[in-house]
């Protein structure tokens, strides 16, 4: 189902208020990720928010999520070659018109709903007279496509905590995070120009969303981070070794080529009468110059070029920026020096080499720190992944992201 050919300008407005609903919800992933480790804002930096150590006598692993995780284990297939793999399938689970109700994925048994992914969104689009019951089952779709293979893959992470970690436990680790969702509160009362938490839950509102649910949606991005960061193995530090490989390897990165400054006079045939009339205006800036006058002060007085008012100057160019004739000429003079009159079809133009810097390389000692938050940041990251990948392996996915079935399977054999 698609949104109809026609007046698709229209709809396009129509979607505006959409999209500003959604910014609100952006906002508060993006003040969120500041609870997590490697976040540059410092207000809402902490190690890990969300799986701080236990208090004293309180186990943080429930023991009987190794049952339950064998027997997932045992809904497992096999490949051809016996390597187990997880079912991911995709078909139409509710039929009819999608509702708050629809069940739109089953996620290791349990039913997923429209609601749980949309919300808010779902409100905004059905609260719209603007919009034909096609065109907000086409949008509902669309947003559902873009938001549900992420919150499938969340819910898995989100099981995986309620399993390994006890519900008291859990609720501490809730009534840990309150205070930072109230700075997070705080950061969008002031980005949205609230004077209070009430002016703002009204203003949500109408956007189709309430702070409860921004609370919620807080817990839920915390909850999801915090236990990947816990089972992320990252080191601590890089060994200098494989510092010294990585600025070996990427020397180019650190190395500055040759510039030159320069700048320069045209004198325009057109300008003056043709090529004889500029014949003479070249001859008489040469002769100015050869009395040691200022390139500049002639370019000012005489040059046909735009940055007359620069007084010719160029800038700083490096290698390969012009063209090879013009790059030999001008990389083979010396500062202070000036070029030989060089005569195109239209113009003549003269050169001034004002500075040159050479090549040069960053000591490796200067970016040491530098590459080594590098690697860090990119380590971290593929732990992540890493984590998340074993999780979504180990568990099955049903969803629907059309109307239509679909027959496909990105991970193995439809259920």
């Amino acid at each position: 189902m698609t949104v109809p050919n026609t007046d698709r300008q229209s709809d396009s407005g129509k979607l505006r208020w959409l999209r500003h609903g959604c910014r609100i919800l952006l906002l508060l992933a993006g003040a969120s990720a500041c609870l997590l480790p490697g976040c540059s804002g410092k207000s809402l930096k902490v190690d890990n928010p969300v799986f701080a150590p236990a208090p004293p006598r309180r186990a943080l692993v429930n023991r009987a999520a190794d049952e339950e995780e064998q027997r997932l284990a045992k809904s497992e297939t096999s490949d051809a070659n016996g390597t187990p793999v997880r079912a991911t399938g995709f078909q139409r689970l509710s039929s009819g018109p999608l509702t708050g109700n629809s069940v739109v994925a089953i996620v290791n048994g349990q039913s997923v709903f429209l609601d749980d992914v949309l919300g808010g969104v779902r409100h905004m689009i059905e609260s719209n007279p603007q919009l034909s019951d096609d065109q907000r089952q086409a949008i509902l779709l669309n947003e559902l496509g873009k938001r549900l293979s992420r919150y499938t893959e969340d819910q898995l992470i989100i099981q995986a905590v309620e399993r390994k970690i006890p519900a008291d436990r859990r609720k501490d680790i809730r009534a840990s995070l309150e205070p930072k969702f109230d700075e997070v509160l705080e950061s969008i009362l002031k980005k949205e120009n609230k004077a209070t938490s009430q002016e703002l839950d009204e203003w949500l509102t109408t956007q189709g969303t309430s702070v409860d649910e921004l609370r919620e949606n807080f817990f839920r991005i915390q909850m999801v981070e915090g236990y990947i960061t816990s089972l992320a193995k990252v080191p601590e530090k890089i060994d200098r070794e494989e510092l010294l490989r990585y600025y070996n390897e990427h020397l180019a990165d650190y190395t500055a080529p040759e510039q030159i400054r320069f700048s320069k006079i045209v004198v325009r045939f057109e300008k003056h009468g043709g090529q004889s009339g500029a014949d003479e205006l070249i001859a008489q800036i040469v002769s100015q110059l050869n009395q040691s006058r200022d390139f500049g002060d002639v370019a000012a007085e005489f040059s046909d070029a735009s940055n007359r008012d620069k007084r010719g100057d160029m800038g700083w160019i490096k290698r390969g920026a012009l063209t090879p004739e013009l790059e030999e000429l001008l990389f083979a003079l010396e500062p202070g020096s000036i070029s030989s009159v060089q005569t195109y079809s239209d113009r003549f133009e003269l050169f001034h080499i004002s500075d040159r810097k050479e090549s040069s390389t960053v000591p490796f000692a200067d970016v040491q720190k530098e590459i080594e938050e590098q690697l860090l940041t990119q380590k971290r990251a593929e732990a992540r992944q890493t984590v998340r990948d074993q999780i979504r392996n180990k568990g099955n996915i049903t969803t629907v992201i059309e109307p239509a079935v679909k027959t496909t399977s990105a991970t193995g054999p439809i259920r």
